[in-house]
């Protein structure tokens, strides 16, 4: 019977600093097949990378783009803009030698290469320069150290990317490839074009060529057909995914079935069903792709992976799988998951673990991109990707393509399996450190991955001291996307981040009454301002994503906006932002309410062609592109701490109203939530709840314990027996509710201040 083997591949460029997630978690569901005989999955996008970031890449970029780099030169105009173009031209050419000769170095600083390296290269005269670079070593105050070498080496990235940009490849970034090309492109030949670009015809090509030379005729062991599945997230990673697909064809014939799926697919390629876009590929795989690729290679949808049983499994069972090709009846080019594999998808979805085995973490380099601690949180670190759910809790904002798999089909994980297979990863990778990717991760299900951390992290001696056990990985840091909903109070915020969370982003949107029920976000200003604050009590960063131009919002509205980010930055309630202009789409809920006449105000714009359709125009919508670079340029200074007491009207060059949000509106938010935290920390003993401490373990003095919470002194005055109960009440994670019992309602109340936190009730939060 025939047998299948499966290569995953992510196309150039998703992500620089690791692996994107969804090769891990196919990787991982296709392992757990029978009969599949081997799977592979490969990271293209680091293969670029290395392709042209080395010697030989160097090497052969200077000599293909010199001349024309110096004739671009030559016929600058005499402008300032146009004077400076010129100058950097000459002097990459000029400086070729140099940047061969340091570009491994240069890589291997952002590899974690050695520090006398890095002593050298922010001193040696002999060092290549470029424009950001000049820029940041001029902006330093002072002369150059070691810890200047990271930011530095990123920047020599990307300013030859900006010199590939201008002299060779004009649609050449350091992340995504022909993004402006592939983004809600109507046309397919125009992305086809594409392929043969410079970049893609002179490194990528050959760089594969090498790579199917070095996987042998069978990729992933051996096999009659092999499955090809290519990842395509965003539309920068499109052009790469076709040029894969005809680099697969051309070595491995009629022997090969390619799909290709991703975020990019499941939003603006659903509805695509023929055109040429399958001369590249076989097939569309749709959202998550579990039950589909399941049914294309005939496994039982009765079949349950995860089962847990002591018993041996019976004899009769699961056949090899038959993968349908296309030349096969029945052949669908559209992968969806067929009703019969519904509950197999989701028990797929809950328990499987993402699998990380083939990725070679030590050759990504982790950017160091931007001062901002919550920026750089993005690029600098690896970091292991998973979802504690697959979907939204939520799912209602009208923005959002709420009718997708990837919003709708609300999906919670197993989250002790997960964390336990997470960490298991994490100490065998060496990349200490999680990334959770979900749309918005649960509450409770944040909580149990804590939990899990804590109780991972730590045991005691006989001595009663905490010590890392096991693999002495210690507490595992981690952070991901929430909504900003009050189930994140103090208490709770205070819980993550001691069971190692360390920064949240979440979406804002527009930041004002009006605009939390334009866009159905379930919170207000006063509910935002409470989570905020709790989470930077707690310690923990945090990031909001805006919005601006949605199809109702006016002048008035943008402006209301801008006033709520300045007096939350003002307040140090947010560490970072970032606006993005608004995007109506086919499948969001704006969308469907219009369908359905409830949107009487907006007006989409059909826009012809035979590709990709998610994205539509509506009527106005090119108005609110004015307010682009005021917006930023107002956030850039707010998070660098400057511009904070500046009126915001004055960030635009033109007339805006004044804002309706009052100037101490954030401020008074912040001490109704001072208030009520409080409050709830005065309340007295509640013996159905669960408690845990959070501070440091209390030693004696003279007058009583001392000792720390949140990094602070505590000092807890008590004579020697008050003491002694107070340091049985919290010599475990989890108190004892007998002996928080035993104590006066004034000690009670103390401890709630300083480091005991109320976690649920008892039988909520039972460990999973």
């Amino acid at each position: 019977m025939a047998t299948t083997s499966v290569v995953i591949i992510q196309p150039p460029l998703a992500q620089l600093n690791g692996p994107y997630p969804s090769g891990a978690y196919l990787s991982a569901f296709f392992r757990v097949l029978p009969g599949v005989s081997a799977v592979r999955w490969i990271d293209a996008g680091n293969l670029l990378f290395e392709e042209i970031y080395s010697r030989e890449g160097l090497s052969r970029l200077f000599s293909l783009s010199g001349d024309a780099a110096l004739s671009l030169a030559s016929r600058q105009k005499g402008d300032e803009a146009g004077a400076e173009t010129a100058y950097q031209l000459r002097r990459f050419v000029s400086s070729a030698g140099r940047w061969v000769s340091w570009i491994d170095g240069i890589v291997s600083i952002l590899r974690g290469g050695s520090r006398e390296l890095s002593h050298a290269f922010v001193r040696s005269p002999e060092a290549p320069r470029g424009a950001r670079m000049d820029s940041f070593l001029s902006g330093l105050g002072s002369e150059p150290g070691p810890d200047d070498a990271r930011m530095l080496a990123t920047l020599a990235l990307e300013d030859i990317a900006d010199y590939i940009a201008v002299a060779y490849d004009s649609e050449f970034s350091l992340v995504r490839y022909a993004e402006s090309i592939a983004t809600s492109e109507r046309s397919f030949a125009r992305i086809e074009v594409a392929i043969d670009r410079p970049a893609m015809r002179d490194f990528y090509a050959p760089a594969l060529g090498r790579m199917w030379d070095s996987l042998g005729t069978t990729p992933a062991g051996r096999a009659d057909r092999i499955l090809f599945c290519l990842s395509v997230p965003f539309p920068g990673c499109l052009v790469g995914a076709l040029a894969t697909a005809r680099s697969i064809r051309a070595r491995y014939g009629e022997r090969a079935v390619i799909t290709m799926g991703g975020g990019y697919v499941n939003t603006e390629l659903r509805n695509l069903s023929d055109g040429p876009l399958f001369s590249y590929v076989d097939a569309l795989s749709l959202d998550r792709g579990y039950g589909g690729y399941a049914a294309l290679l005939g496994i039982d949808p009765a079949f349950d992976p995860f089962a847990e049983t002591s018993s041996p499994a019976p004899a009769v069972s699961i056949p090899v799988p038959a993968l349908i090709t296309p030349r096969d009846p029945g052949w669908k080019r559209v992968l969806e998951c067929p009703a019969e594999y519904l509950a197999f998808e989701r028990r797929v979805t809950e328990s499987l673990i993402p699998d990380y085995s083939d990725a070679d973490f030590s050759r990504y380099p982790r950017l160091a991109d931007d001062p901002n601690p919550m920026h750089r949180l993005w690029s600098d670190g690896a970091w292991i990707k998973a979802y504690l759910a697959h979907g939204c809790y939520w799912h209602r904002c009208s923005f959002c393509d709420v009718s997708l798999d990837y919003i709708a089909s609300y999906r919670p994980v197993r989250t002790r399996r997960l964390y336990e297979g997470l960490r298991r990863q994490a100490v065998e990778k060496g990349v200490p450190g999680i990334h959770l990717v979900d749309e918005a991760a649960p509450p409770r299900a944040l909580r149990d991955f804590a939990l899990a951390n804590i109780e991972a992290s730590r045991a005691k001696d006989d001595a009663g001291n905490r010590v890392a056990v096991g693999d002495d990985a210690g507490l595992i840091p981690f952070w991901g996307n929430i909504r900003f909903e009050k189930s994140f109070d103090r208490d709770l915020a205070d819980f993550l981040s001691a069971g190692g969370l360390v920064a949240v982003s979440g979406g804002i949107e527009i930041a004002s009454p009006e605009g939390f029920k334009s866009v159905d976000k379930g919170i207000d200003l006063e509910n935002l301002v409470a989570v905020c604050a709790a989470f930077k009590e707690a310690g923990v960063l945090v990031h909001a994503y805006l919005i601006y131009g949605y199809w109702d919002e006016d002048a008035q509205g943008v402006i209301d906006s801008a006033e709520t980010m300045r007096q939350l930055f003002s307040l140090g309630l947010v560490d970072s932002a970032f606006w993005h202009k608004f995007v109506l789409t086919r499948h969001s809920r704006a969308y469907k309410e219009y369908r359905a006449g409830l949107r009487k105000g907006l007006e989409p714009i059909e826009l012809p062609g035979d590709f990709a359709d998610n994205d539509l125009g509506f009527k106005g919508e090119g108005d609110s592109s004015r307010y682009t670079d005021p917006l930023d340029a107002a956030l850039q200074a707010w998070m660098a701490g400057e511009g904070l007491d500046k009126p915001v009207r004055k960030w635009f060059p033109f007339p805006m109203p004044a804002p309706r949000i009052g100037a101490d509106v954030i401020e008074r938010y912040v001490e109704g939530y001072e208030a009520r935290r409080d409050a709830e920390r005065n309340k007295a003993f509640d013996p159905a709840s669960r408690y845990f401490w959070a501070g440091t373990k209390p030693v004696p003095v003279t007058d009583g314990l001392v000792w720390w919470y949140l990094g602070e002194e505590v000092r807890f005055p008590a004579d020697k027996e008050l003491s002694e109960l107070v340091a049985r009440a919290v010599s475990g994670d989890e108190c004892d509710p007998a002996i928080l019992a035993r104590l006066s309602r004034a000690a009670f109340k103390a401890l709630r201040r300083h480091g005991l936190l109320r976690i649920g009730q008892s039988a909520v939060i039972a460990s999973p």
